[in-house]
């Protein structure tokens, strides 16, 4: 990649995390004062596990456990894995401390208004951004894709689990574990591959998270917003699901016949992925995909040799994860008066 390439790439995944966030951090107050209100038990076994299973002594016995397998079955997979887990986990813990006390902004019990006050501090409970339980799992987890991808649904899953599992329990705003999750992902994902090559896995790796962070955002966008069915809105919706259908057809059609390659994927999943921001009728939804595309197509690599695309059990478990994203978005519109 083009020094002009890498750094339109960089430059744009920056830009997007950081107005993402902002965005979202308008609606941090009052997620806190949704959750507030609730007193769900479910949702309380729901957040102890997930913040039992994002555990620093959990996600360290589960690298240590794979190095153990590793090493009496004589597999240097298994034995890679688990210590590139341990120091991507002590590397998340490293970076997640100095920008939590950098930054100090408090967590949500220590809230009770709309306003922030930030700043470097050592005092307890001002150290909420960014979730180190969200950044450590998605450390532990961009790992253990490396090592075993045909299993990285069940990782970045569980991940994804344990950083709702912190908005949840009351532990964390939502800012705090999209902003964990997004540098736990970075740093797991570069040291899992050639550290000689540290600079190209970086920025191959900064658009890859950009999925999960306007999702997220959009998601509690949606539940706060109440957006007027004008013309404009219904044009925009009935454009999203068009472009939705055109985008998981052409992967139907690549997986039925067999054959295809790296650009009319990423192609498909650009058309998928505007499809569903334009459902949301958010016009900065829809703004900041259109940006994350031009990313995604400007990280592609031109010499991509034409692959076999998955098959059709794999388009049918994703077209249906896809509908039941579209489908949430809608039903969450409006969700609190």
């Amino acid at each position: 990649m083009s020094r002009i390439k890498a750094l339109s790439v960089v430059s744009l995944s920056d830009g997007i995390v950081l107005f993402c966030l902002y965005q979202l951090s308008q609606l941090d107050f009052q997620t806190v004062l949704l959750l507030r209100s609730l007193h769900d038990p479910v949702v309380a076994r729901l957040a102890y596990l997930g913040n039992r299973l994002g555990d620093g002594l959990t996600l360290v016995l589960l690298c240590i456990g794979l190095w153990g397998v590793g090493y009496l079955l004589k597999n240097k997979i298994w034995q890679r894995a688990g210590i590139d887990g341990v120091l991507a986990h002590a590397l998340a813990g490293l970076a997640v401390q100095i920008f939590k006390h950098l930054i100090g902004r408090p967590r949500p019990r220590w809230t009770h208004q709309d306003a922030f006050e930030y700043g470097p501090s050592w005092q307890g409970g001002l150290d909420a951004f960014p979730s180190g339980h969200a950044a450590a799992s998605f450390a532990v987890a961009a790992v253990l894709a490396r090592y075993f991808p045909e299993w990285r649904g069940l990782w970045y899953g569980g991940a994804l689990f344990v950083g709702m599992a912190r908005v949840a329990g009351g532990s964390h705003f939502p800012t705090d574990v999209l902003g964990g999750a997004v540098l736990g992902f970075l740093i797991g994902y570069v040291w899992a591959r050639a550290l000689k090559e540290w600079r190209r896995n970086a920025v191959q790796a900064l658009p890859l998270p950009l999925p999960l962070l306007i999702g997220g955002c959009a998601m509690f966008w949606s539940i706060f917003s109440h957006p007027a069915f004008t013309g404009v809105s219904s044009g925009l919706f009935w454009t999203g699901l068009l472009l939705f259908v055109s985008g998981t057809g052409a992967r139907w059609i690549m997986a039925w016949q067999g054959s295809g390659n790296g650009h009319r994927t990423l192609s498909a999943n650009s058309v998928i992925a505007l499809g569903l921001a334009a459902s949301t009728q958010a016009l900065w939804v829809i703004g900041v995909t259109l940006l994350a595309c031009v990313a995604w197509g400007l990280n592609d690599q031109p010499d991509r040799q034409a692959v076999k695309p998955p098959g059709l059990l794999h388009e049918a478990w994703l077209t249906s994860a896809l509908v039941i994203v579209l489908v949430t978005l809608q039903g969450l519109h409006g969700l609190v008066p």
